[in-house]
């Protein structure tokens, strides 16, 4: 058995999932590690990572970080989002936003509901067709028929446009007031997003974008959650001196919910620096059962997308990670010389990882929903968390 002084620099990469409003976890989570940064790393100072990566509520949590405003992102869960609820990242005629409960809760306003299938609908008719209703049982059924006709033409002119439950708007304009590309300056800043045109998954380097409002795009489609919010119509960001445009882009956490490969493939192109990972998930791997006999379209669709296939990624990703360091490690263990190798000629790497996620029987309320006593019992949660993770870290030494 043979081991190699080691003299790499060190640097420290955060990864963090999706999670919609649970992403109040990592929040609590990062203000434990900010707290205890000189413990956990070493190092003198603020909380500062070199590398950051994050989907859906990740990406707008680690942009925060990346641009060393903690402060403000504790403003924001605390102050903006947990005392006056959902309504301060989105607003919905169908989502009761001011919902105290744990649970998303539907509502239904007819009215607001018809404005919005069939805006420019109106029944008008003259006199004298009033009186064939009236008189005539023939002309009823005709003039009926008109109405329904024209009524069908609304509605699918209606329904073409109707492709969200919920506008995120309030989001969008906080993400314009906080973000700014120039304060990422010791901080690769990753993002993903997927295009529903192509499908892909793409993950961008804050340094790609080329204005503040491409920066914005990319985070504000990161954290599109599909059906609920309208996808963004375009991302541009410029790589290898070359422009590229994504077309309608939604949640990254679709495609893949914790961006470890992001990180993975960054740091790999650095061999003269070794790495400690912070992951910090919202999810716990696994879904709580419920009863779903009685639920409507909306909750239905939020389970099976948002709950059950965001967790099921986070089961596959993650653990395969896990499994794989575990075993480079072994081998670095036994012998520093032996090198493992992926399907092509790329060693793997051995990584210093912590996990940080909900306990596994912790219930957090639904991810889309959001008031004062969920928000601080999510931080409080992932503040015990990450005190657990690196105790147990700690005693593993």
């Amino acid at each position: 058995m043979r081991k190699k002084e080691n003299n790499r620099r060190k640097k420290y990469a955060l990864v963090l999932s999706g999670g919609g409003f649970l992403g109040a976890f990592q929040v609590g989570a990062l203000n434990y590690v900010n707290d205890n940064w000189r413990i956990i790393t070493g190092l003198q100072g603020k909380m500062k990572f070199d590398l950051v990566a994050g989907v859906s509520v990740g990406s707008i949590n680690g942009a925060m970080i990346a641009m060393n405003r903690l402060s403000l992102l504790n403003e924001l869960w605390v102050e903006k989002i947990g005392k006056k609820g959902a309504s301060e990242v989105y607003t919905s005629d169908f989502i009761d936003t001011d919902h105290k409960g744990d649970e998303l809760k539907m509502k239904l306003d007819l009215e607001k509901i018809a404005r919005r299938l069939i805006p420019d609908f109106k029944i008008e008719l003259s006199f004298l067709k009033k009186l064939g209703m009236i008189f005539s049982k023939k002309k009823r059924k005709e003039i009926m028929g008109e109405i329904l006709k024209d009524l069908g033409a609304n509605l699918k002119a209606g329904f073409k446009n109707f492709r969200s439950l919920a506008d995120n708007t309030p989001l969008k304009e906080k993400l314009k007031a906080y973000l700014q590309k120039e304060r990422m300056r010791e901080t690769d800043f990753i993002c993903g997003f997927v295009s529903l045109n192509t499908g892909k998954y793409y993950s961008t380097l804050h340094s790609e974008f080329e204005t503040d409002e491409q920066l914005i795009s990319a985070v504000l489609s990161s954290s599109c959650i599909p059906i609920v919010f309208d996808p963004v119509g375009r991302v541009e960001y410029v790589r290898n001196q070359q422009l590229n445009v994504s077309y309608y882009n939604i949640d990254g956490g679709v495609n893949n919910v914790s961006p470890l490969g992001d990180v993975v493939d960054r740091i790999s192109g650095d061999p003269e620096s070794d790495y400690k990972l912070i992951i910090i998930n919202c999810h716990s791997g696994s879904n709580l059962p419920e009863d779903y006999s009685e639920k409507n379209i909306g909750q239905i669709a939020a389970r099976s997308l948002y709950e059950i296939a965001f967790t099921e990624i986070f089961n596959n990703d993650v653990k395969h990670f896990l499994k794989m360091n575990d075993l480079v490690k072994q081998a670095k263990a036994w012998d520093e010389e032996i090198v493992l190798f992926d399907s092509g000629t790329r060693p793997f790497k051995a990584f210093d990882a912590v996990v940080i996620q909900p306990h596994k029987e912790m219930d957090l309320g639904h991810g889309l929903v959001a008031n004062e006593k969920l928000v601080a019992l999510r931080m409080d949660h992932g503040q015990m968390m990450a005190k657990l993770a690196f105790k147990v870290v700690d005693n593993g030494k």
